[in-house]
């Protein structure tokens, strides 16, 4: 198997994804590639280098200006050293673009823009506001606790004033169902979180819960008033039951004396069904919920007969499977209704919180990923707005790409699709890195398998090449060499 040049990720004429380990100067690659597109004389206006942070922006633009400065100040030995390191052969024409590059940089009117998504996302709003349909002049809040805060306690103030409301009566089951009010704002925090997914999932549907009730029920396969409860037992359950009671008292032993007495009580009983369960299921189930142990031995087939314990042993599985059947559809009907409360509860939640940022002009994060993704994938402008971000766009570069999530996918595969589409005659290029075991940002919705998808999109779309960086910079071989050697024993005893 050939093993690629990591460097030739860094040639601008190539598109290229690269997965980088820990430690392997992936962010080392990345200012190359810039320095290489700005040594080809590229525009540093047409080119747009993401990532997930203002602080690696930052630094991202002053590695490129160090790199630049030190090709400006070099030697010519040294500069020659330096565009060989950079996979650039020297001619004088490529020393002499070297050496100026630096100032004809500084002097450019435009600068290198390396931003962040939700930066980006906002120069895109900021830029097609009524396009988008967000008020002109937005301002940006960070300080989300406080409008979650209000939104809760509007959604408070609500149910207090209308306690039998549909959504009282769904804040009491989350109650309920999270074992606390605690719990439960955490369970609600965790919507307004993922309300790009909620957004997503319930796109389009004049009845956002009524078609998210309808899917949850298709998937848990219960319905929404069905009781699992209901008949238990069926009579020929309690047929079963009965006579495993008569078997489990013959098979004497302390412990099945007791139980066969419990059996037979609760079964001649007039319990609730919810009762009669929890009288009937210790006989059958641990208190872990997992079936007791009944198996053929000498003693009990002297009690039983050859044909009394087969059928005793028969009679337990019936009971056993009947009875973690019903605990199983108690499960997954119990999951649906508070699912269902979860639902309701946070999409009022969310129409609180949604209509205090409105009413203060203002836009969190989530909605900056969200409206540009809109603006660009459904909005009756999206063509023009991606025509004239296309105008702008040649070369694309994102960092950290496994910290991606649905919503920024969504966003970026618009401007590929462009890049993937343009014939006339521009160079044009794309670059992705990232290490899937480096994803640090799941509350946020990051979502590493992207990485993968990502690649394959690129490859059979733009003809992308994958380039794997595994050689650490950041340890000492002793070190390397050790923890190889236990992965290597790790995996042989495995």
């Amino acid at each position: 198997m050939t093993t690629l040049d990591p460097l030739l990720a860094a040639d601008p004429a190539r598109n290229a994804t690269v997965h980088a380990s820990a430690g392997t100067g992936k962010t080392w690659l990345l200012v190359t590639r810039i320095v290489r597109l700005l040594l080809a004389d590229i525009q540093p206006e047409s080119i747009l280098a993401v990532t997930f942070t203002r602080k690696a922006a930052a630094e991202m633009q002053q590695r490129v200006t160090e790199r630049l400065r030190g090709l400006a100040c070099a030697a010519p030995d040294d500069l020659d050293a330096m565009l060989r390191q950079y996979g650039i052969e020297p001619d004088a024409a490529m020393r002499a673009r070297a050496a100026r590059l630096y100032e004809a940089l500084l002097f450019n009117p435009y600068s290198l823009r390396a931003t962040t998504f939700h930066a980006f996302c906002q120069e895109l709003l900021q830029r097609f506001p009524l396009e988008a349909g967000v008020a002109p002049g937005f301002a940006i809040s960070e300080a989300t606790g406080i409008l979650e805060q209000s939104a809760w306690d509007a959604l408070v103030a609500q149910t207090a004033t209308n306690p039998d409301s549909p959504v009282a009566l769904a804040l009491d089951r989350l109650v309920a169902g999270c074992d606390g009010l605690g719990s439960t704002r955490s369970a609600l925090h965790s919507f307004l979180a993922h309300r790009s997914d909620w957004w997503a999932f319930t796109q389009g549907q004049p009845d956002a819960l009524q078609f998210a009730t309808r899917r949850l029920t298709e998937l848990l396969q219960v319905d929404v008033d069905s009781d699992p409860l209901d008949g238990f037992p069926a009579a020929a359950l309690r047929e079963s039951l009965q006579r495993f009671a008569v078997l489990l008292g013959r098979n004497t032993t302390k412990t099945n004396t007791a139980l066969a007495d419990s059996l037979a009580l609760a079964l001649a009983a007039p319990l609730e069904p919810a009762a009669l369960l929890d009288a009937v299921a210790p006989v059958f189930l641990t208190a872990k919920g997992e079936p007791r142990e009944r198996k053929a031995a000498t003693a009990q087939q002297k009690r039983l007969g050859e044909a009394g314990e087969a059928e005793f042993l028969a009679l337990h599985e019936r009971c056993v499977n009947a009875l973690l059947e019903l605990r199983d559809r108690q499960a997954r009907c119990n999951t649906l209704h508070n699912t269902l409360a979860w639902y309701t509860a946070g999409m009022e939640l969310l129409t609180h919180y949604q209509r205090i940022k409105q009413e203060q002009r203002v836009l969190d994060f989530a909605d900056l990923e969200w409206l540009a993704c809109e603006l660009l994938n459904r909005s009756e402008h999206a063509s023009w707005v991606q025509y004239k971000l296309d105008s702008r766009i040649d070369h694309l570069l994102v960092d950290e790409f496994q910290d991606t999530n649905p919503t920024q996918w969504r966003l970026l595969l618009p401007l590929l699709q462009e890049l993937a589409a343009g014939q006339d005659g521009r160079g044009r290029s794309v670059f992705l890195v990232g290490d899937r075991k480096q994803s640090i940002y799941s509350f946020r919705r990051a979502n590493p398998a992207l990485l993968e998808e990502a690649s394959v999109w690129l490859q059979q779309h733009l003809q992308a090449q994958r380039y794997p960086l595994d050689a650490s910079r950041r340890s000492a071989a002793a070190i390397m060499d050790c923890v190889n050697t236990c992965l290597l024993y790790t995996s042989d005893a495995a």
